[in-house]
């Protein structure tokens, strides 16, 4: 009867020493997930700061949003959810990388790709007039060939003067 409780006992301070790690790790998280998640939002005041390093100076929303963001982690929200409740609230600006959504991929894939393009495509028009013959366009003026010869006499004389 007496190992019997000794194992008992030995059962139940084990389960008690697991529970407590359990609840001590949860906690290490919420912390680490706090700070990860500040430092992913801006603050809207003028400081141009991220949330979680915004020491402005009687700042009007820092503190209820860090407020708002420790509450959401202690409800469980996941981050994507966290963040897109700030983004509603405050506008994508409020996010300090953009997410990655497929407008935004659109937007980041489509200048590089437009700028190639236009340069493939002047390569290829300079490269089509490259290969077109040069006609030599004679001018006709009208001028007889006495009147050129005169008008560079004259050019000559006003030269040597």
């Amino acid at each position: 009867m007496q190992s019997m409780r000794n194992n008992w006992k030995w059962l139940t301070q084990l389960l008690l020493v697991a529970l407590l790690v359990a609840v001590s790790v949860g906690a290490g998280d919420s912390s680490g997930r706090y700070d990860k998640l500040s430092h992913q939002i801006m603050c809207p005041c003028s400081c141009n700061e991220l949330l979680g390093e915004c020491n402005h100076v009687g700042c009007p929303d820092s503190d209820g949003m860090r407020t708002r963001l420790l509450s959401a982690i202690d409800r469980g929200d996941s981050t994507k959810t966290i963040l897109l409740a700030f983004q509603d609230e405050y506008g994508p600006t409020a996010l300090a990388a953009p997410r990655f959504t497929a407008f935004n991929h659109l937007a980041w894939i489509m200048p590089p790709l437009l700028a190639a393009i236009g340069i493939l495509l002047v390569a290829l028009i300079v490269r089509h007039w490259k290969q077109q013959p040069v006609v030599a366009a004679v001018k006709r003026t009208g001028y007889t060939k006495a009147e050129l010869e005169a008008v560079r006499e004259r050019i000559r004389r006003d030269i040597d003067d």
